[in-house]
């Protein structure tokens, strides 16, 4: 695997753990009454969101929906790939009750 992919996956699994606890962290330090008919993680997403834009804003909007479509793209073979493992591990593994195949 080339060194510029193995870059990105730890920068993506890196990132997206920490901006996962931090919105948790936060959404679990809002006190109940401080955004009054509003959901607490749409309100966390929110400021993420904000705080995000102002280190994007100066970035060509290209640059950012080619970046969006690389983390897609990463979640998306990921899930297939589990996907296909799951299906081989059933038909190796006798999925079906322990008459399973172990071919094609």
């Amino acid at each position: 695997m080339s060194e510029h992919i193995d870059r990105f996956v730890h920068k993506l699994l890196g990132t997206g753990i920490m901006l996962s606890d931090l919105a948790s962290d936060l959404i679990d330090a809002l006190p109940d009454d401080a955004y009054p008919g509003e959901e607490p993680g749409a309100v966390v997403l929110e400021m993420l969101c904000g705080t995000i834009a102002t280190a994007l804003e100066s970035v060509n909007p290209r640059d950012v929906r080619c970046a969006t479509r690389l983390i897609d793209l990463a979640g998306e073979r990921t899930l297939e790939h589990l996907r296909l493992a799951t299906e081989m591990s059933r038909r190796m593994h006798g999925g079906d009750g322990g008459v399973g195949r172990t071919y094609g």
